[in-house]
């Protein structure tokens, strides 16, 4: 008798139309263990409000951004078929969008309706190419645990942008600049109905093509920046997010293209995953694309633009033609992108164009990149007189502002020190600062995590090698320009340079896969990748002083006054309780007026002060300041102490306006609420101004 064969029993194996699910299981479960950290709401409610938020507030950003991918596909045509053709469709539909948001919304006619037929046109546009995806599948050949790090990557930036406005980040206080304008900008623009600068407000002066955005996406939903809870600011919030993890898959797919263009033969399905790991675990990245910031947009942007000056299958004129425009897209988020990311833009463009044509392509690229920018600077000239307002006020006029204006402008935003002292900002330490993010304003900021470490790695071993040295010294070269820049023409801030983010990644993911020994090149880029994640984990984690999700359950009603009273709770949450309907705030000091439900008047620090009006009209006599605002319609003033003395340490308040003649004048009102610091110092008071108070 033949005894019959057993067969040795295999080992499981996951089939592959299960990855994603898998994959999409460990983020969630990593959620909610995230959630688990520090004081605050039950876990529960952290959970629920979490997927609350994802759902209710995060569905318009994600038609958005659909939409523009739709407007996109239009070029689809003149694009060949090659992986990464996506990328370029991204940056030409995300540009057409933003500008078609900003010229409904100059012209007065962005409204919910045409908020909705712009989006649903480019979502018609989108949908019957869901079939054509042979550029946007991904199929790993096996599972590893970085594609686990990514997952809970992703998991962490979600989580991070349903945190209320105003609770993170500690380096950009709190969300200041999202309360102050860009927040604020789209609220005044749905109450004035339409896009338009306003004089208290220098930053509605930029270009503010994402604040329209926010402001598009509010519309959507139809009920304004506060309505709902605020839930329009945390669906601008998950538009940063969404845009942040798209910028992560643009940068793994310029890594691929790099890889093909150095004419390497590398992994290249290892070299996306790096990338992707170092877009989404970089501290920087995870900060502005959790707040409603502008900067992540010209990451995702110049990463699209990248990839089109990298398309050797495109004429170079077409790829200028390209570049020019989504350069054109990103300055219009952020203007200081003309000389942070343009400039790296064409060192790339012209290095893979043949020399004859490079005055073809400089011209294509200045055309079309002036056409793009051009309905913000025909705004501000007819606004103010001068297309770049604040800027280049020698050669266009000085607007509104007077001389005294434009000099604390000028003094704010540049960097007192040598050409020397400059330079050494990248990797020096400020002596003048008082925490990490302001001491550390270059490339040693903490918040670049590994990311600036593996990109030097990475250009040094391209320079080393005799087929990539030429390669490598042009992207030295492009990093270069933009950093010389940033020391020449900014106040050295770190957060300037995330611009240049998407070269030094994919320089670390490149010097990685250039590890010859297979097993040490994928040990290396598992330890790279987790490091990177983990290190977004524990700068998130330090929140708050370790409870980064203390108010995550409250979401952005508290700062609205929606609840009963509680210990702690945000002073503009106590100020819509006091005021009554009908009655209106002056912000003395303040310029983060996003809460404030009531009528408000604010201005920055450099605009005209209400203030100075009424001081200049009887300079001796404080008593008479409160019936002169009453006049002026004020009913309430809150007084930010900290801001006035931080203001007047730096030399920026108003020549009319003195701290001394401000305490005697609010000695002779009440206090409604005061906050203090530890050391019992006034932070921020509520004053009421009493009809027929003093002789005006």
């Amino acid at each position: 008798m033949v005894p019959v064969q057993q067969n040795p029993p295999s080992r499981f194996r996951l089939p592959r139309r299960h990855y994603g699910t898998v994959v999409g299981l460990a983020g969630v479960l990593f959620a909610c263990v995230l959630l688990m950290r520090g004081e605050g709401g039950p876990w529960v409610d952290r959970v629920s409000t979490t997927l609350l938020t994802l759902v209710r507030a995060g569905s318009l950003p994600l038609l958005y951004l659909l939409a523009a991918m739709g407007y996109g596909r239009l070029a689809r045509r003149a694009l060949p078929a090659q992986r990464g053709r996506w990328c370029i469709e991204l940056g030409l539909g995300l540009t057409a969008l933003l500008s078609l948001s900003h010229l409904l919304g100059v012209l007065g006619i962005l409204s919910t309706l045409t908020a909705a037929l712009s989006v649903g046109v480019g979502v018609v546009l989108f949908a019957p190419t869901l079939r054509q995806t042979e550029d946007l599948e991904y199929r790993p050949r096996t599972l590893t645990p970085i594609h686990f790090a990514i997952s809970c990557a992703v998991a962490l930036v979600l989580v991070m942008a349903c945190n209320p406005p105003g609770v993170l980040w500690a380096s950009e206080y709190g969300g200041f600049d999202a309360l102050s304008y860009h927040l604020q900008l789209p609220r005044e623009w749905i109450a004035m109905g339409r896009v338009w600068p306003s004089e208290h407000n220098v930053y509605s002066f930029l270009p503010s093509y994402i604040e329209v955005a926010y402001m598009h996406v509010a519309l959507l939903g139809g009920g304004g920046m506060l309505g709902s809870n605020a839930q329009a600011a945390m669906s601008a919030q998950l538009l940063s997010a969404y845009m942040l993890i798209a910028s992560g898959l643009v940068i793994a797919e310029l890594t691929r293209a790099t890889l093909d263009r150095l004419g390497l033969d590398a992994d290249s399905e290892l070299a996306w995953l790096i990338a992707m790991s170092l877009t989404l675990g970089t501290p920087w990245l995870l900060v502005v694309g959790t707040l409603a910031y502008n900067e992540i947009a010209v990451v995702l942007l110049g990463s699209t633009a990248l990839c089109a000056a990298m398309r050797m299958d495109l004429a170079v004129w077409k790829r200028a033609l390209i570049c020019g425009v989504i350069v054109g897209g990103a300055c219009s988020c952020k203007p200081t992108a003309l000389f942070l990311l343009a400039p790296s833009v064409g060192i790339v463009l012209l290095a893979c164009s043949p020399r004859k044509r490079w005055l073809i392509a400089t011209m294509a690229c200045l055309v079309t990149g002036g056409i793009t920018i051009a309905p913000w600077l025909v705004r501000n000239e007819l606004a103010t007189g001068n297309p770049v307002f604040p800027q280049m006020v020698g050669v266009f006029g000085g607007g509104h502002w007077n001389e005294a204006q434009h000099a604390v402008y000028a003094a704010a935003h540049a960097f007192d020190g040598s050409l020397a002292d400059r330079f050494a900002m990248l990797v020096v330490p400020d002596s003048d600062g008082v925490n990490h993010v302001s001491r550390f304003r270059g490339l040693t900021n903490g918040q670049w995590g590994i990311t600036v470490l593996l990109g030097l790695i990475g250009l040094t071993v391209l320079i080393a090698g005799r087929r990539t040295r030429a390669a490598g010294l042009i992207i030295l070269l492009a990093l270069c320009v933009p950093i010389v820049l940033w020391a020449l023409l900014t106040h050295l801030q770190s957060r300037f340079l995330i611009p240049i983010s998407p070269i030094l990644v994919v320089l670390g993911a490149v010097g990685v896969t250039r590890i010859t020994n297979k097993h040490a090149r994928n040990a290396v880029a598992k330890v790279v990748s987790h490091i990177a994640v983990m290190t977004c984990v524990v700068v998130s984690l330090a929140q708050n002083a370790g409870s980064p999700f203390i108010l995550l359950d409250l979401g952005p009603g508290l700062s609205l006054g929606a609840y009963e009273p509680i210990e702690g709770e945000p002073w503009t949450a106590t100020l819509n309780r006091v005021v009554g309907e009908g009655e209106t705030v002056y912000l003395l000091g303040d310029a983060t007026p996003f809460y404030v439900m009531s009528d408000v008047r604010y201005n920055t620090v450099y605009d005209r002060w209400l203030i100075e009006d009424v001081i200049e009209s009887r300079p001796l006599s404080p008593s008479a300041w409160g019936p002169l605002l009453r006049e002026r319609g004020i009913d309430y003033v809150v007084v930010s102490f900290s801001e006035l003395r931080r203001y007047a340490q730096s030399g920026w308040l108003p020549e009319s306006i003195r701290l001394e003649q401000i305490d005697e004048w609010l000695g002779s009102l009440s206090p409604i609420e005061v906050w203090s610091d530890d050391n019992g110092h006034p932070i921020r008071a509520i004053f009421r101004i009493p009809p027929g108070v003093g002789t005006p």
